[in-house]
């Protein structure tokens, strides 16, 4: 699976996590008041472009400018990447509209840094929205795609079983029933599946 523009794509998606987690690290290590808590803080929160109460929280975030341009990272190397290891994949309908959704997921990621929650409210919500749900049903999408070709073998499932636990999120998160966790648990819940995925899969194809 190896070679050509798939072991690039593949490159892109390893670096799309490592630069995010890394990047939200350090803007979460400089966060408020309050300190920062991955159960009750948000991405959203990180990035905040101003200190001031919102939605019945005070919000800080200082580096709010690294944890944007890590948003769009994220979202422009997901996209590119979906693309360029296209070919590794069992050629289908399937697999275009997969791929196509995985996409859409990283550009609403890309347009999320340009739609802080205290600038647009709405803007933040709808581009965080299209991008879980690309991303989540893009991966179902994929673990089907998988199935069809035996040098996937577990990684079919895998795919498949992340995806299916992000929508659930969105949808436990919807009914309020992820709150439980706290606003910020909720999201990692949602977000985790495509962070996860893509490193992974990025070190299977380069190796």
């Amino acid at each position: 699976m190896r070679g050509g523009f798939v072991s690039y794509g593949a490159v892109l998606y390893v670096a799309a996590t490592v630069q995010f987690v890394v990047c939200l690290a350090v803007a979460a290590s400089n966060y408020g008041p309050p300190v920062y808590n991955p159960l009750n803080t948000t991405t959203s929160d990180l990035q905040a472009v101003t200190c001031a109460s919102f939605q019945g929280a005070y919000v800080c975030s200082p580096l709010h400018n690294l944890a944007n341009l890590s948003v769009a990272a994220l979202g422009l190397l997901i996209a590119a990447g979906s693309l360029l290891i296209r070919t590794a994949l069992p050629p289908s309908r399937r697999r275009d509209t997969a791929v196509g959704l995985l996409v859409v997921a990283g550009l609403a990621s890309f347009a999320n840094a340009f739609t802080p929650e205290d600038v647009t409210y709405v803007g933040d919500l709808v581009t965080a929205l299209v991008a879980f749900l690309g991303a989540n049903f893009g991966l179902i999408q994929i673990g089907r795609v998988m199935s069809a070709d035996p040098q996937w073998g577990r990684y079919s499932g895998f795919t498949k079983a992340l995806g299916i636990e992000g929508v659930a999120a969105i949808i436990l998160d919807g009914f309020g029933v992820a709150a439980l966790v706290g606003d910020g648990g909720a999201e990692w819940l949602i977000i985790a599946p495509i962070l996860v995925w893509a490193p992974v899969i990025g070190i299977r194809l380069l190796f």
